[in-house]
Protein backbone atom coordinates (compact mmCIF):
# COMPACT_ATOMS: atom_id res chain seq x y z
CA UNK A 1 0.00 0.00 0.00
CA UNK A 2 2.93 2.48 -0.36
CA UNK A 3 1.39 4.56 -2.75
CA UNK A 4 -2.37 4.03 -1.94
CA UNK A 5 -3.76 7.43 -2.37
CA UNK A 6 0.15 8.77 -3.40
CA UNK A 7 -1.03 10.05 -7.58
CA UNK A 8 -4.49 11.96 -6.65
CA UNK A 9 -2.35 13.72 -3.77
CA UNK A 10 0.33 14.43 -5.83
CA UNK A 11 -1.44 16.24 -8.49
CA UNK A 12 -2.76 19.01 -5.93
CA UNK A 13 -0.49 21.95 -5.52
CA UNK A 14 0.57 23.34 -1.96
CA UNK A 15 -0.55 26.73 -3.54
CA UNK A 16 -4.02 24.95 -2.72
CA UNK A 17 -3.39 24.25 1.16
CA UNK A 18 -5.07 27.51 2.08
CA UNK A 19 -8.55 26.63 0.63
CA UNK A 20 -8.25 23.30 2.23
CA UNK A 21 -7.39 25.09 5.80
CA UNK A 22 -10.68 26.62 5.51
CA UNK A 23 -12.97 23.45 4.97
CA UNK A 24 -14.77 22.32 8.38
CA UNK A 25 -14.56 18.27 8.78
CA UNK A 26 -18.21 16.90 8.48
CA UNK A 27 -20.59 15.37 11.39
CA UNK A 28 -21.43 12.46 8.95
CA UNK A 29 -19.67 9.92 6.63
CA UNK A 30 -18.64 9.77 3.57
CA UNK A 31 -20.95 7.96 1.02
CA UNK A 32 -19.83 4.37 1.22
CA UNK A 33 -18.30 4.88 4.65
CA UNK A 34 -19.85 3.77 7.73
CA UNK A 35 -18.01 3.60 11.63
CA UNK A 36 -17.19 0.31 12.94
CA UNK A 37 -19.48 -1.44 15.37
CA UNK A 38 -21.81 1.73 14.80
CA UNK A 39 -21.66 5.60 14.67
CA UNK A 40 -19.88 6.65 18.08
CA UNK A 41 -21.27 9.16 20.25
CA UNK A 42 -19.84 12.53 20.79
CA UNK A 43 -18.25 11.27 23.70
CA UNK A 44 -16.51 8.07 22.11
CA UNK A 45 -14.77 9.92 19.47
CA UNK A 46 -11.48 11.12 19.35
CA UNK A 47 -10.20 13.91 20.59
CA UNK A 48 -6.91 15.87 20.69
CA UNK A 49 -6.11 18.12 23.51
CA UNK A 50 -9.43 17.19 24.76
CA UNK A 51 -11.27 18.26 22.09
CA UNK A 52 -13.40 17.02 19.29
CA UNK A 53 -11.27 17.73 15.92
CA UNK A 54 -15.06 17.53 13.97
CA UNK A 55 -16.00 20.25 16.59
CA UNK A 56 -14.83 23.42 14.78
CA UNK A 57 -12.12 24.60 12.38
CA UNK A 58 -10.51 26.56 14.77
CA UNK A 59 -9.04 23.49 16.53
CA UNK A 60 -8.12 21.95 13.19
CA UNK A 61 -4.35 24.20 13.33
CA UNK A 62 -3.46 22.27 16.63
CA UNK A 63 -4.72 19.42 15.34
CA UNK A 64 -2.50 19.09 12.48
CA UNK A 65 0.40 20.74 14.62
CA UNK A 66 -0.08 17.59 16.75
CA UNK A 67 0.13 15.07 13.66
CA UNK A 68 2.98 16.60 12.39
CA UNK A 69 5.38 16.00 15.68
CA UNK A 70 3.71 12.40 16.35
CA UNK A 71 4.82 11.91 12.37
CA UNK A 72 8.24 13.14 13.72
CA UNK A 73 8.35 11.11 16.06
CA UNK A 74 7.84 8.00 13.86
CA UNK A 75 11.06 9.12 12.02
CA UNK A 76 12.80 7.52 14.49
CA UNK A 77 14.29 4.41 13.98
CA UNK A 78 12.87 1.44 15.97
CA UNK A 79 15.22 -1.18 18.27
CA UNK A 80 13.79 -4.49 17.58
CA UNK A 81 15.52 -7.59 18.91
CA UNK A 82 17.74 -9.63 16.85
CA UNK A 83 16.49 -12.37 14.75
CA UNK A 84 17.94 -16.15 15.82
CA UNK A 85 19.07 -15.72 11.88
CA UNK A 86 21.96 -13.29 11.71
CA UNK A 87 21.48 -13.00 8.12
CA UNK A 88 18.42 -11.01 8.40
CA UNK A 89 17.97 -7.55 9.30
CA UNK A 90 16.62 -6.45 12.77
CA UNK A 91 13.90 -4.64 11.19
CA UNK A 92 12.61 -7.60 8.88
CA UNK A 93 9.71 -10.02 9.22
CA UNK A 94 10.65 -13.33 7.40
CA UNK A 95 6.73 -14.85 8.23
CA UNK A 96 5.93 -12.47 5.50
CA UNK A 97 7.35 -11.88 2.40
CA UNK A 98 6.99 -8.66 1.00
CA UNK A 99 4.81 -9.49 -2.23
CA UNK A 100 1.81 -9.67 0.54
CA UNK A 101 2.91 -5.75 1.52
CA UNK A 102 1.45 -5.72 -2.35
CA UNK A 103 -1.41 -7.76 -1.67
CA UNK A 104 -2.51 -6.14 0.53
CA UNK A 105 -2.70 -2.97 -1.25
CA UNK A 106 -4.25 -4.45 -4.01
CA UNK A 107 -6.81 -5.99 -1.45
CA UNK A 108 -7.33 -2.28 -0.16
CA UNK A 109 -7.93 -1.19 -3.80
CA UNK A 110 -10.58 -3.83 -4.07
CA UNK A 111 -12.04 -2.62 -0.60
CA UNK A 112 -12.03 1.68 -1.34
CA UNK A 113 -11.44 4.33 -4.32
CA UNK A 114 -12.12 7.62 -3.53
CA UNK A 115 -11.39 10.59 -5.41
CA UNK A 116 -9.42 12.68 -3.07
CA UNK A 117 -7.93 11.04 0.26
CA UNK A 118 -9.45 12.78 4.02
CA UNK A 119 -6.21 14.64 4.64
CA UNK A 120 -5.63 16.00 1.39
CA UNK A 121 -9.26 17.42 1.17
CA UNK A 122 -9.23 18.55 4.65
CA UNK A 123 -12.94 17.51 5.54
CA UNK A 124 -15.19 15.14 4.62
CA UNK A 125 -17.26 15.07 1.06
CA UNK A 126 -18.43 14.22 -1.93
CA UNK A 127 -14.44 13.68 -3.48
CA UNK A 128 -13.98 11.88 -0.29
CA UNK A 129 -16.91 9.20 -1.32
CA UNK A 130 -15.67 5.24 -1.22
CA UNK A 131 -16.92 4.61 -4.94
CA UNK A 132 -16.56 0.34 -4.69
CA UNK A 133 -20.61 -0.79 -3.65
CA UNK A 134 -19.30 -4.02 -4.04
CA UNK A 135 -16.48 -5.84 -1.64
CA UNK A 136 -13.78 -8.07 -3.20
CA UNK A 137 -14.98 -9.01 -6.02
CA UNK A 138 -11.82 -7.79 -8.39
CA UNK A 139 -13.46 -4.53 -9.65
CA UNK A 140 -9.92 -2.94 -9.13
CA UNK A 141 -8.89 -5.59 -12.09
CA UNK A 142 -12.05 -6.06 -13.88
CA UNK A 143 -13.62 -2.48 -13.69
CA UNK A 144 -16.94 -2.82 -15.12
CA UNK A 145 -16.14 -5.79 -17.19
CA UNK A 146 -15.93 -5.86 -20.93
CA UNK A 147 -18.58 -3.98 -22.08
CA UNK A 148 -18.24 -1.23 -19.63
CA UNK A 149 -14.56 -0.52 -19.28
CA UNK A 150 -13.41 -1.86 -22.93
CA UNK A 151 -10.18 0.12 -22.70
CA UNK A 152 -9.20 -2.91 -19.85
CA UNK A 153 -9.89 -5.70 -22.14
CA UNK A 154 -8.21 -7.01 -25.86
CA UNK A 155 -10.06 -7.86 -28.89
CA UNK A 156 -10.66 -11.65 -28.96
CA UNK A 157 -11.61 -11.53 -33.09
CA UNK A 158 -10.65 -8.69 -35.48
CA UNK A 159 -14.54 -8.56 -36.93
CA UNK A 160 -16.55 -8.26 -33.81
CA UNK A 161 -16.01 -7.03 -30.20
CA UNK A 162 -15.66 -9.63 -28.36
CA UNK A 163 -13.36 -9.07 -25.37
CA UNK A 164 -13.00 -11.64 -22.65
CA UNK A 165 -8.91 -11.60 -21.48
CA UNK A 166 -7.49 -8.43 -19.90
CA UNK A 167 -5.25 -5.88 -21.94
CA UNK A 168 -1.31 -6.82 -21.60
CA UNK A 169 1.54 -4.71 -22.39
CA UNK A 170 5.06 -6.48 -24.18
CA UNK A 171 8.15 -5.41 -21.72
CA UNK A 172 10.97 -4.07 -23.31
CA UNK A 173 15.07 -4.58 -22.85
CA UNK A 174 17.31 -2.32 -21.45
CA UNK A 175 17.95 1.05 -23.02
CA UNK A 176 16.10 -0.32 -26.04
CA UNK A 177 12.63 0.47 -27.15
CA UNK A 178 9.98 -2.36 -27.67
CA UNK A 179 10.75 -5.11 -30.10
CA UNK A 180 9.05 -7.81 -32.20
CA UNK A 181 8.71 -10.72 -30.13
CA UNK A 182 9.15 -8.91 -26.31
CA UNK A 183 7.39 -10.84 -23.79
CA UNK A 184 3.98 -9.60 -22.86
CA UNK A 185 5.10 -9.03 -19.03
CA UNK A 186 4.18 -5.41 -18.43
CA UNK A 187 0.29 -3.62 -17.70
CA UNK A 188 -1.04 -2.22 -21.45
CA UNK A 189 0.32 1.32 -21.62
CA UNK A 190 -0.85 3.73 -24.31
CA UNK A 191 0.54 7.33 -25.12
CA UNK A 192 -2.63 10.01 -26.04
CA UNK A 193 -2.08 13.27 -27.62
CA UNK A 194 -3.06 16.14 -25.10
CA UNK A 195 -5.77 18.94 -25.98
CA UNK A 196 -3.45 21.35 -24.05
CA UNK A 197 -0.31 20.70 -26.43
CA UNK A 198 2.12 19.28 -23.80
CA UNK A 199 3.85 16.38 -24.73
CA UNK A 200 6.44 14.46 -22.58
CA UNK A 201 7.86 12.50 -25.50
CA UNK A 202 11.60 12.40 -26.09
CA UNK A 203 11.49 14.21 -30.11
CA UNK A 204 13.02 11.07 -32.50
CA UNK A 205 13.36 8.62 -29.53
CA UNK A 206 11.07 7.65 -27.48
CA UNK A 207 7.18 7.93 -27.31
CA UNK A 208 6.19 9.06 -23.84
CA UNK A 209 3.40 6.21 -22.48
CA UNK A 210 1.48 8.41 -20.72
CA UNK A 211 -1.95 6.22 -20.13
CA UNK A 212 -2.16 2.92 -18.39
CA UNK A 213 -4.53 1.04 -19.54
CA UNK A 214 -5.80 -0.42 -16.18
CA UNK A 215 -9.37 -0.56 -14.41
CA UNK A 216 -8.24 1.22 -11.66
CA UNK A 217 -5.39 4.16 -12.12
CA UNK A 218 -3.88 2.95 -8.17
CA UNK A 219 -2.89 -0.07 -9.71
CA UNK A 220 0.19 1.82 -11.96
CA UNK A 221 1.31 3.14 -8.42
CA UNK A 222 4.54 2.00 -8.77
CA UNK A 223 6.15 -0.25 -10.39
CA UNK A 224 5.59 -3.60 -7.86
CA UNK A 225 1.96 -2.82 -7.72
CA UNK A 226 1.78 -2.70 -11.92
CA UNK A 227 3.75 -5.98 -11.79
CA UNK A 228 1.16 -7.48 -9.39
CA UNK A 229 -1.43 -6.49 -11.45
CA UNK A 230 -0.06 -8.26 -14.80
CA UNK A 231 0.68 -11.21 -12.45
CA UNK A 232 -3.76 -11.36 -11.99
CA UNK A 233 -4.04 -10.45 -15.28
CA UNK A 234 -2.02 -13.38 -16.92
CA UNK A 235 -3.83 -15.72 -14.91
CA UNK A 236 -7.11 -14.58 -15.81
CA UNK A 237 -6.14 -14.63 -19.15
CA UNK A 238 -5.02 -18.48 -18.56
CA UNK A 239 -8.47 -19.17 -16.99
CA UNK A 240 -10.02 -17.94 -20.49
CA UNK A 241 -8.03 -21.03 -21.80
CA UNK A 242 -9.03 -23.60 -20.17
CA UNK A 243 -12.78 -22.74 -20.31
CA UNK A 244 -12.15 -21.89 -23.95
CA UNK A 245 -10.86 -25.53 -24.03
CA UNK A 246 -14.00 -26.91 -22.54
CA UNK A 247 -16.51 -25.08 -23.74
CA UNK A 248 -19.16 -26.24 -26.19
CA UNK A 249 -18.86 -25.25 -29.60
CA UNK A 250 -21.37 -22.16 -30.87
CA UNK A 251 -22.56 -21.09 -33.76
CA UNK A 252 -21.46 -17.84 -35.51
CA UNK A 253 -24.73 -16.35 -34.45
CA UNK A 254 -24.17 -17.46 -30.71
CA UNK A 255 -20.34 -16.22 -30.53
CA UNK A 256 -20.52 -13.12 -28.59
CA UNK A 257 -23.06 -14.84 -26.13
CA UNK A 258 -20.49 -17.64 -25.62
CA UNK A 259 -17.78 -15.10 -25.14
CA UNK A 260 -19.42 -12.90 -22.44
CA UNK A 261 -19.90 -16.36 -20.96
CA UNK A 262 -16.44 -17.32 -20.79
CA UNK A 263 -15.69 -14.37 -19.07
CA UNK A 264 -18.24 -14.57 -16.60
CA UNK A 265 -17.05 -18.27 -15.82
CA UNK A 266 -13.07 -17.02 -15.59
CA UNK A 267 -13.63 -14.24 -13.59
CA UNK A 268 -15.52 -16.13 -10.94
CA UNK A 269 -12.94 -18.78 -10.78
CA UNK A 270 -10.62 -16.22 -10.43
CA UNK A 271 -12.60 -14.67 -7.62
CA UNK A 272 -12.66 -18.12 -6.03
CA UNK A 273 -9.12 -18.37 -5.84
CA UNK A 274 -8.50 -14.50 -4.73
CA UNK A 275 -11.04 -15.18 -2.20
CA UNK A 276 -8.93 -18.40 -0.58
CA UNK A 277 -5.23 -16.99 -1.01
CA UNK A 278 -6.35 -14.12 1.54
CA UNK A 279 -8.53 -16.33 3.49
CA UNK A 280 -6.27 -18.71 3.91
CA UNK A 281 -2.60 -17.25 3.23
CA UNK A 282 -2.58 -13.76 3.16
CA UNK A 283 -4.81 -13.19 6.83
CA UNK A 284 -2.84 -16.37 8.50
CA UNK A 285 0.44 -14.47 8.06
CA UNK A 286 -0.98 -10.81 9.26
CA UNK A 287 -3.47 -11.52 12.35
CA UNK A 288 -2.94 -12.67 15.70
CA UNK A 289 -3.42 -16.21 15.61
CA UNK A 290 -6.14 -16.28 18.04
CA UNK A 291 -8.26 -13.90 16.66
CA UNK A 292 -7.37 -15.34 12.88
CA UNK A 293 -8.49 -18.78 14.55
CA UNK A 294 -11.79 -16.84 15.56
CA UNK A 295 -12.51 -15.70 12.40
CA UNK A 296 -11.42 -17.99 9.80
CA UNK A 297 -13.65 -20.88 10.32
CA UNK A 298 -16.89 -21.38 8.12
CA UNK A 299 -19.31 -18.89 10.74
CA UNK A 300 -17.56 -16.51 12.26
CA UNK A 301 -19.78 -14.99 14.98
CA UNK A 302 -19.27 -11.24 13.84
CA UNK A 303 -19.52 -8.22 16.26
CA UNK A 304 -19.96 -5.70 13.76
CA UNK A 305 -23.37 -5.41 12.62
CA UNK A 306 -25.16 -2.29 11.90
CA UNK A 307 -28.74 -1.94 13.31
CA UNK A 308 -30.58 -1.44 10.25
CA UNK A 309 -29.47 -5.10 8.96
CA UNK A 310 -32.49 -6.50 6.93
CA UNK A 311 -30.95 -9.53 6.15
CA UNK A 312 -28.61 -12.33 6.70
CA UNK A 313 -26.26 -10.62 4.39
CA UNK A 314 -26.79 -7.63 6.25
CA UNK A 315 -26.53 -9.27 8.98
CA UNK A 316 -22.58 -9.60 8.35
CA UNK A 317 -21.64 -6.48 8.83
CA UNK A 318 -21.67 -5.71 5.68
CA UNK A 319 -24.42 -4.12 3.32
CA UNK A 320 -27.33 -1.57 3.34
CA UNK A 321 -30.38 -0.55 0.79
CA UNK A 322 -27.05 1.37 -0.73
CA UNK A 323 -24.07 -1.35 -1.20
CA UNK A 324 -20.95 -2.02 0.14
CA UNK A 325 -20.29 0.54 2.85
CA UNK A 326 -16.36 -0.15 4.45
CA UNK A 327 -15.72 0.88 8.51
CA UNK A 328 -13.60 4.57 8.69
CA UNK A 329 -11.64 3.00 11.40
CA UNK A 330 -10.26 0.08 8.87
CA UNK A 331 -9.95 2.09 5.75
CA UNK A 332 -8.60 5.25 8.03
CA UNK A 333 -7.03 3.66 10.73
CA UNK A 334 -6.18 -0.18 11.15
CA UNK A 335 -5.86 -1.28 7.86
CA UNK A 336 -2.88 1.88 7.16
CA UNK A 337 -0.59 -1.11 8.93
CA UNK A 338 0.55 -1.86 5.43
CA UNK A 339 2.37 1.64 4.66
CA UNK A 340 4.86 0.66 8.10
CA UNK A 341 5.50 -2.81 6.32
CA UNK A 342 7.35 -1.43 3.13
CA UNK A 343 11.26 -2.35 2.78
CA UNK A 344 13.62 0.59 1.56
CA UNK A 345 14.61 -1.04 -1.38
CA UNK A 346 13.81 -4.87 -3.25
CA UNK A 347 15.54 -7.30 -5.01
CA UNK A 348 12.89 -6.86 -8.10
CA UNK A 349 14.94 -10.20 -10.25
CA UNK A 350 18.32 -11.23 -10.75
CA UNK A 351 19.39 -8.45 -12.66
CA UNK A 352 18.22 -5.60 -10.73
CA UNK A 353 18.24 -3.97 -7.23
CA UNK A 354 16.03 -0.71 -6.81
CA UNK A 355 15.57 1.61 -3.81
CA UNK A 356 12.04 2.34 -2.82
CA UNK A 357 12.25 5.91 -4.71
CA UNK A 358 13.08 4.50 -7.63
CA UNK A 359 10.36 1.75 -7.15
CA UNK A 360 7.65 4.69 -6.51
CA UNK A 361 8.76 6.81 -9.26
CA UNK A 362 8.57 4.07 -11.79
CA UNK A 363 4.64 4.48 -13.01
CA UNK A 364 3.47 6.19 -16.93
CA UNK A 365 2.41 9.03 -14.64
CA UNK A 366 5.87 9.75 -13.30
CA UNK A 367 8.21 8.32 -16.06
CA UNK A 368 6.42 8.02 -19.58
CA UNK A 369 9.30 7.73 -21.52
CA UNK A 370 10.74 5.42 -19.98
CA UNK A 371 7.75 3.02 -20.29
CA UNK A 372 7.28 0.09 -20.61
CA UNK A 373 8.73 -1.42 -18.08
CA UNK A 374 12.69 -2.98 -19.07
CA UNK A 375 13.82 -6.08 -18.14
CA UNK A 376 15.04 -4.69 -14.24
CA UNK A 377 11.55 -4.00 -13.60
CA UNK A 378 10.21 -6.94 -14.79
CA UNK A 379 9.30 -9.51 -11.42
CA UNK A 380 10.34 -12.36 -10.60
CA UNK A 381 8.58 -13.74 -8.34
CA UNK A 382 10.23 -15.79 -6.10
CA UNK A 383 12.16 -12.62 -4.70
CA UNK A 384 8.54 -11.40 -3.37
CA UNK A 385 6.83 -15.07 -2.19
CA UNK A 386 8.70 -18.35 -1.18
CA UNK A 387 8.58 -20.49 -4.17
CA UNK A 388 10.02 -23.85 -3.77
CA UNK A 389 12.73 -22.61 -0.95
CA UNK A 390 13.38 -19.15 -2.26
CA UNK A 391 14.86 -16.34 0.15
CA UNK A 392 12.24 -13.56 -0.96
CA UNK A 393 12.75 -9.65 -0.38
CA UNK A 394 11.12 -9.87 3.41
CA UNK A 395 8.72 -6.94 4.67
CA UNK A 396 9.52 -4.83 7.58
CA UNK A 397 8.14 -5.58 10.72
CA UNK A 398 5.07 -3.96 11.80
CA UNK A 399 5.68 -0.45 14.06
CA UNK A 400 5.36 2.96 13.69
CA UNK A 401 7.87 3.35 11.64
CA UNK A 402 7.83 4.04 7.62
CA UNK A 403 10.50 3.64 5.33
CA UNK A 404 12.18 7.01 4.11
CA UNK A 405 10.98 6.56 0.93
CA UNK A 406 7.50 7.02 1.84
CA UNK A 407 8.66 10.56 2.71
CA UNK A 408 9.54 11.46 -1.30
CA UNK A 409 8.50 14.71 -1.54
CA UNK A 410 7.30 14.07 -4.94
CA UNK A 411 5.32 11.62 -4.55
CA UNK A 412 3.84 12.85 -1.37
CA UNK A 413 4.26 16.74 -0.91
CA UNK A 414 3.18 19.17 1.57
CA UNK A 415 -0.50 19.65 2.08
CA UNK A 416 -0.88 22.30 4.48
CA UNK A 417 0.96 25.25 6.44
CA UNK A 418 2.73 22.21 8.44
CA UNK A 419 4.86 21.68 5.87
CA UNK A 420 4.93 18.05 6.44
CA UNK A 421 5.84 16.11 3.73
CA UNK A 422 5.77 12.39 3.79
CA UNK A 423 2.45 9.77 3.64
CA UNK A 424 2.49 8.87 7.32
CA UNK A 425 1.53 12.81 7.84
CA UNK A 426 -1.52 12.05 5.08
CA UNK A 427 -2.37 9.03 7.66
CA UNK A 428 -2.54 10.61 10.90
CA UNK A 429 -4.42 13.38 9.85
CA UNK A 430 -6.70 11.91 7.96
CA UNK A 431 -7.48 9.40 10.72
CA UNK A 432 -7.92 12.70 13.08
CA UNK A 433 -10.05 14.58 10.41
CA UNK A 434 -12.60 11.02 10.04
CA UNK A 435 -14.72 11.01 13.80
CA UNK A 436 -13.10 7.67 14.25
CA UNK A 437 -13.79 5.77 17.72
CA UNK A 438 -11.46 6.66 19.88
CA UNK A 439 -8.81 3.56 20.97
CA UNK A 440 -10.63 3.31 24.92
CA UNK A 441 -13.75 3.38 23.65
CA UNK A 442 -13.06 0.91 21.19
CA UNK A 443 -11.72 -1.23 23.75
CA UNK A 444 -14.12 -0.59 26.02
CA UNK A 445 -17.29 -1.44 23.42
CA UNK A 446 -15.42 -4.89 22.41
CA UNK A 447 -14.88 -5.82 25.56
CA UNK A 448 -18.69 -5.70 26.53
CA UNK A 449 -19.13 -7.95 23.32
CA UNK A 450 -16.37 -10.30 23.20
CA UNK A 451 -14.41 -10.04 27.29
CA UNK A 452 -11.98 -13.12 25.97
CA UNK A 453 -10.03 -11.07 23.11
CA UNK A 454 -9.49 -7.71 25.18
CA UNK A 455 -8.43 -9.83 28.03
CA UNK A 456 -5.83 -11.72 26.10
CA UNK A 457 -3.54 -8.28 26.16
CA UNK A 458 -2.35 -6.74 28.66
CA UNK A 459 -2.02 -3.11 26.93
CA UNK A 460 -6.11 -3.58 25.95
CA UNK A 461 -7.35 -4.75 29.13
CA UNK A 462 -5.22 -2.27 31.61
CA UNK A 463 -5.74 0.97 30.98
CA UNK A 464 -3.14 2.48 33.15
CA UNK A 465 -0.38 0.28 32.00
CA UNK A 466 -1.51 1.39 27.81
CA UNK A 467 -0.90 4.89 29.05
CA UNK A 468 2.01 4.93 30.12
CA UNK A 469 3.92 2.69 28.11
CA UNK A 470 2.76 5.01 25.40
CA UNK A 471 4.03 7.97 27.10
CA UNK A 472 7.39 6.24 27.89
CA UNK A 473 7.64 6.00 24.11
CA UNK A 474 6.39 9.08 23.04
CA UNK A 475 9.08 10.27 25.32
CA UNK A 476 11.72 8.26 24.28
CA UNK A 477 12.99 10.02 21.32
CA UNK A 478 13.03 13.67 22.06
CA UNK A 479 15.02 14.77 19.14
CA UNK A 480 12.66 13.97 16.65
CA UNK A 481 9.04 14.75 18.15
CA UNK A 482 9.84 17.79 19.97
CA UNK A 483 6.60 17.06 22.25
CA UNK A 484 5.49 19.17 24.97
CA UNK A 485 4.33 17.55 27.83
CA UNK A 486 0.50 18.63 26.99
CA UNK A 487 1.02 16.72 23.87
CA UNK A 488 2.53 13.39 25.31
CA UNK A 489 -0.54 13.41 27.83
CA UNK A 490 -2.59 13.82 24.63
CA UNK A 491 -1.35 11.07 22.79
CA UNK A 492 -1.09 9.02 25.41
CA UNK A 493 -4.91 8.98 26.46
CA UNK A 494 -6.19 9.12 23.21
CA UNK A 495 -4.07 7.95 20.53
CA UNK A 496 -5.06 8.12 16.90
CA UNK A 497 -6.18 4.79 15.75
CA UNK A 498 -3.82 3.98 12.69
CA UNK A 499 -0.93 5.12 15.26
CA UNK A 500 -2.12 2.64 18.05
CA UNK A 501 -2.58 -0.34 15.60
CA UNK A 502 1.30 -0.09 14.50
CA UNK A 503 2.27 0.69 18.31
CA UNK A 504 0.40 -2.43 19.67
CA UNK A 505 1.89 -4.67 16.54
CA UNK A 506 5.10 -3.75 17.86
CA UNK A 507 4.09 -4.75 21.72
CA UNK A 508 3.18 -8.06 21.37
CA UNK A 509 5.17 -10.32 23.33
CA UNK A 510 7.84 -12.75 22.03
CA UNK A 511 6.17 -11.21 18.19
CA UNK A 512 7.26 -7.91 18.21
CA UNK A 513 6.14 -6.21 14.64
CA UNK A 514 5.55 -9.63 13.45
CA UNK A 515 1.91 -9.74 12.76
CA UNK A 516 -0.92 -7.24 14.13
CA UNK A 517 -2.03 -7.24 17.90
CA UNK A 518 -5.46 -8.03 19.02
CA UNK A 519 -6.99 -4.82 18.31
CA UNK A 520 -6.16 -4.83 15.30
CA UNK A 521 -6.81 -7.47 14.23
CA UNK A 522 -10.42 -7.74 15.13
CA UNK A 523 -10.95 -4.82 12.91
CA UNK A 524 -9.33 -6.27 9.53
CA UNK A 525 -11.01 -9.68 10.68
CA UNK A 526 -14.71 -8.39 10.63
CA UNK A 527 -14.07 -6.50 7.52
CA UNK A 528 -12.20 -9.13 5.65
CA UNK A 529 -13.97 -12.18 6.79
CA UNK A 530 -17.13 -10.18 6.84
CA UNK A 531 -16.80 -9.06 2.84
CA UNK A 532 -16.00 -12.96 2.04
CA UNK A 533 -18.87 -14.25 4.22
CA UNK A 534 -20.78 -11.52 2.30
CA UNK A 535 -19.74 -13.27 -1.11
CA UNK A 536 -22.99 -14.54 -2.95
CA UNK A 537 -20.02 -17.38 -4.51
CA UNK A 538 -20.20 -20.88 -3.23
CA UNK A 539 -16.83 -21.05 -1.32
CA UNK A 540 -16.83 -19.94 2.27
CA UNK A 541 -20.39 -21.05 2.44
CA UNK A 542 -21.02 -24.57 1.40
CA UNK A 543 -18.23 -25.68 -0.44
CA UNK A 544 -15.11 -28.17 1.31
CA UNK A 545 -12.68 -26.82 -0.57
CA UNK A 546 -11.69 -24.47 -3.77
CA UNK A 547 -12.18 -27.51 -6.17
CA UNK A 548 -15.52 -28.09 -5.13
CA UNK A 549 -16.53 -24.28 -5.53
CA UNK A 550 -14.59 -24.22 -9.16
CA UNK A 551 -17.06 -27.03 -9.73
CA UNK A 552 -20.22 -25.64 -8.75
CA UNK A 553 -19.04 -22.25 -10.87
CA UNK A 554 -18.25 -24.30 -13.92
CA UNK A 555 -21.70 -26.44 -13.52
CA UNK A 556 -23.49 -22.67 -13.06
CA UNK A 557 -22.39 -21.59 -16.26
CA UNK A 558 -21.70 -24.67 -18.56
CA UNK A 559 -23.20 -28.03 -18.06
CA UNK A 560 -19.70 -29.63 -16.96
CA UNK A 561 -16.23 -28.95 -14.56
CA UNK A 562 -14.05 -27.06 -16.81
CA UNK A 563 -11.60 -26.38 -14.07
CA UNK A 564 -11.29 -30.04 -12.90
CA UNK A 565 -7.62 -29.72 -13.43
CA UNK A 566 -6.93 -26.38 -11.57
CA UNK A 567 -5.19 -27.42 -8.11
CA UNK A 568 -5.69 -26.64 -4.42
CA UNK A 569 -4.67 -22.88 -4.59
CA UNK A 570 -4.42 -21.70 -1.05
CA UNK A 571 -1.30 -19.51 -1.20
CA UNK A 572 0.56 -17.06 -3.09
CA UNK A 573 3.49 -19.14 -4.29
CA UNK A 574 0.54 -21.61 -5.24
CA UNK A 575 -1.09 -19.23 -7.89
CA UNK A 576 2.18 -17.76 -9.37
CA UNK A 577 3.62 -21.26 -10.17
CA UNK A 578 -0.08 -22.30 -11.61
CA UNK A 579 0.19 -19.07 -13.55
CA UNK A 580 3.10 -19.70 -14.81
CA UNK A 581 1.87 -23.42 -15.89
CA UNK A 582 -1.02 -21.72 -17.57
CA UNK A 583 1.16 -19.31 -19.41
CA UNK A 584 4.27 -21.71 -20.61
CA UNK A 585 6.37 -19.42 -17.90
CA UNK A 586 8.26 -21.77 -16.24
CA UNK A 587 11.99 -21.11 -18.42
CA UNK A 588 11.03 -17.53 -19.14
CA UNK A 589 13.30 -14.83 -19.89
CA UNK A 590 13.51 -12.99 -17.44
CA UNK A 591 12.81 -14.94 -15.29
CA UNK A 592 9.68 -15.55 -14.00
CA UNK A 593 9.80 -17.94 -11.04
Amino acid sequence: MAAQHGMEASTLGISESAQLERSVPSHGTPPGFRHFLGTPRPSQRFTAFGKDPLAASAHLPKVRGLMNRLSRRMDAELPWPTHGDASLERWENPGIPSGYTYLLQFVAHDLVHSAMPLSVAGGIGASTANARRTALKLETLFGSGPVGSPFVYALDAPNDERRTKLRLGRMRWNEKGVEPGCPFRDIARAPAENVTGIDRSIAGRRVALTEALVADPRNDDHAIMSQLTALFALLHNGLIDVVRRGEPAAGPNAALGAAYLRFLCARDALTLIYHNVIRKDLMRRVLHPAIYAAYSGQSPNFIDRPSNSSSDFAARGMKNEDGWQIPLEFSHGAFRFGHAMVRPEYHINDLATHDLNKTLEKTSANDPVNMPLDATWIVRWSRFFEIKGSRPNFSRRIGPFLSDGLGNDQIFPAIDQTNRVGLLYRDLLGAALAGLWSVDALIAEITVRRPHFIGMSRLLADRPYRVSQLAAWLAAEPAYGRFSREDIETLANDPPLPFFILFEAMQQPQTEGLRLGPLGSIIVSEVIFGALANDDLPLGHNSASLTEALAKVSTRHYRTNLFAEVPEIERMDQLVEFTAELGDLRQAVPAFL
